[in-house]
């Protein structure tokens, strides 16, 4: 917990890390990182990188803006897990929470938050699709959180 929350080297984590859903949690929503891990540029393949706040903007202006993207983004009913979405945009967003720059965990089942690689002064942009709303947020917040990343090809 303590390394978590003071570290300014990559790390990763699982939700529940060490818990008993740990597992589950990995299957279902995958890894959580802090930003330092996606300063690495090493998280994705050769010839992906994880989006920068502008591309990530970009995604939600073509999916008509950011007070309807979220649904566009979300995991449907025929996908699984399902999560109250379309999916029309095939990302298929789920709800893996985060973990705080304090190192606690919250928000599986009710949020999906994802980094982006872009830095804004002494904070990183991430984007936050959230139960109940069609929405996607853009938000700047301490590095030392953990989110979920996705790759872009280049």
């Amino acid at each position: 917990l303590n390394d978590w929350s003071t570290t300014t080297n990559g790390a990763v984590t699982v939700y529940d890390e060490g818990g008993a859903d740990e597992a589950s949690n990995l299957s279902n929503y995958g890894r959580l990182y802090n930003w330092y891990a996606v300063n690495t540029g090493t998280l994705c393949p050769i010839g992906w990188h994880v989006p920068t706040d502008e591309e990530w903007t970009t995604l939600t202006d073509y999916l008509d803006g950011e007070s309807v993207a979220g649904a566009a983004l979300k995991s449907s009913d025929s996908n699984g897990p399902a999560w109250e979405g379309t999916n029309i945009s095939g990302f298929t967003g789920l709800p893996g929470g985060a973990r705080s720059d304090a190192g606690a965990f919250h928000s599986v089942g009710s949020h999906g938050f994802w980094w982006t690689s872009s830095l804004y002064t002494n904070y990183a942009w991430d984007r936050i699709l959230l139960s109940n709303s069609s929405s996607i947020l853009r938000v700047s917040v301490d590095p030392l959180n953990g989110f979920s990343v996705r790759c872009v090809q280049d």
